[in-house]
């Protein structure tokens, strides 16, 4: 297994950050049918119809492009991967709030494994927004491994990798997220 500096993704991600158009392209390439499948899965399970996930790809790649700083290697950008799908999905959830002038119905069914949703019912985005704000600022890491396990698609095993911590610190950190989560939301 190549190390992370050696990944080819991470070769990719330092050519196109140097301007190579070619590997922007091929970036784009390899990176396009993974984040389109995670956002159609994402927008199945949140009952989002009204959003394409070709849309929600393009827009998180327009955010991670306007970012100052390049993604390192392959682990830093799907965690910048997992924050811009975030802010796309809560930016779309807030121009839906503005378009039914306040209307306030929720957006979001989680999945069973994420705060026994099945129980909830539809959870707003936004309030899933502002409960992870409270969370980054009580325990980043915990919120970190929300983000990335649940907006960026990220396996258990690629969450801890990016977070530099055990699998076992990962599925800790989730179960007690969740927990945290279930009393934070209304």
């Amino acid at each position: 297994m190549p190390t992370e500096i050696d990944h080819p993704l991470t070769e990719l991600l330092q050519r196109s950050a140097a301007g190579d158009e070619t590997a922007r392209e091929a970036l784009w390439d390899q990176l396009h049918d993974r984040l389109r499948g995670l956002a159609r899965h994402r927008l199945a399970r949140e009952g989002a119809a009204d959003c394409d996930p070709t849309e929600l790809v393009h827009e998180a790649f327009i955010k991670l492009e306007g970012l100052r700083v390049a993604p390192r290697d392959r682990l830093h950008f799907l965690g910048l991967a997992a924050r811009a799908m975030r802010q796309v999905l809560v930016d779309q959830a807030r121009r839906r709030r503005r378009d039914k002038r306040g209307g306030g119905t929720p957006d979001l069914t989680l999945p069973s494994q994420w705060i026994d949703a099945d129980q909830r019912g539809p959870i707003d985005t936004l309030d899933l927004e502002r409960a992870l704000d409270a969370l980054f600022r009580l325990d980043e890491r915990k919120a970190r491994a929300v983000e990335l396990s649940y907006f960026g698609g990220l396996t258990d095993d690629e969450v801890a990798e990016v977070l530099g911590v055990s699998v076992a610190t990962v599925k800790r950190d989730l179960r007690t997220a969740r927990a945290w989560l279930a009393t934070e939301l209304p």
